[in-house]
C-alpha cells in the first residue's frame, strides 16, 4: 500500500488570483503592508509560506490576526473556485484504492466545503494551516500512521517540494498549471513534472496498475 498526499491550491483548484483577493485584504486589515498582489502569494510559496511572513518581518500575532479574517472568506457569497479538468475524478478514484491526505496552507473547512461540493468523499483528513503551518509537521503526524509505507505527494510549489524532500516523500510529483511558473517549480526538483491533468492521470493509472489496484 502507498500513502498519497496532494496539495490542494493549484492542484485540485484554480484558486491564485481569488485567494489572493481575501488574504491580501486580511493583511491590510491588520497592517501587514508586505502583501500587495498575487505575485507576492506565489512568491511565497517558493518556501514555507508562514515562515516567508515571519522572514519579511512580520509579526506571528498579525499573521494570526490575519488569517482569522481570511478564515472567514466562505461567509462571502462571491467567493468561489473552480477545479482543474479532471482532477475532481482522480482524487476521489484513488482515494478508493489509497489512504489519501490533503495537506495545505489554505482553511481546513474551506477545502472540506469544495471536496464535498464535487464529491470527493475518500479523503481521509484535511490539514490546513488552521491546524499547522508547517508542512513538514503535517507529513510527519500523518506518516507516523503508517511506518514503511511507500509515500507520494503531488503539489504545485518548489516550497511543498522543498519541504516533502525534507521528511523523506519517496516521489514527489509537481504540477505546472498552479500558482508558480514551471521553471520555479522544477528548481523544488520533483521527481516528475507535469504539464497538465491528463498526464498525471496517466502516470497514477500505471501507478495503480503496477501496485495491482487496476
Amino acid at each position: 500500500m502507498s500513502l498519497l498526499f496532494f496539495d490542494y491550491d493549484g492542484v485540485l483548484v484554480d484558486s491564485l488570483e481569488t485567494e489572493a483577493k481575501y488574504f491580501v485584504n486580511a493583511c491590510h486589515q491588520v497592517g501587514i503592508a508586505q502583501i500587495n498582489s498575487a505575485e507576492d502569494m506565489s512568491k511565497l510559496s517558493s518556501g514555507n509560506f508562514y515562515q516567508g511572513m515571519i522572514d519579511m518581518g512580520i509579526s506571528e500575532e498579525k499573521i494570526d490576526a490575519a488569517m482569522e479574517i481570511y478564515s472567514r472568506k466562505d461567509s462571502d457569497p462571491q467567493y468561489r473556485l473552480d477545479t482543474f479538468p479532471q482532477m475532481p475524478e482522480l482524487l476521489q478514484t484513488l482515494s478508493l484504492h489509497y489512504p489519501l491526505y490533503i495537506v495545505t496552507s489554505n482553511i481546513s473547512n474551506s477545502v472540506r466545503k469544495v471536496l464535498a461540493e464535487n464529491h470527493i468523499t475518500g479523503v481521509r483528513e484535511v490539514i490546513g494551516a488552521d491546524v499547522e503551518t508547517s508542512k513538514v509537521k503535517k507529513f510527519n503526524r500523518i506518516m507516523e500512521q503508517y511506518p514503511g509505507e511507500r509515500t507520494v505527494f503531488v503539489s504545485d510549489t518548489k516550497g511543498d517540494m522543498i519541504e516533502s524532500k525534507e521528511v523523506g516523500i519517496d516521489l514527489r510529483l509537481a504540477v505546472t498549471w498552479g500558482w508558480q511558473d514551471p521553471w520555479t517549480v522544477a528548481s523544488g526538483n520533483p521527481d516528475f513534472l507535469f504539464d497538465c491533468p491528463q498526464d498525471l492521470w496517466a502516470w497514477f493509472r500505471g501507478f495503480m496498475t503496477a501496485e495491482g489496484k487496476i
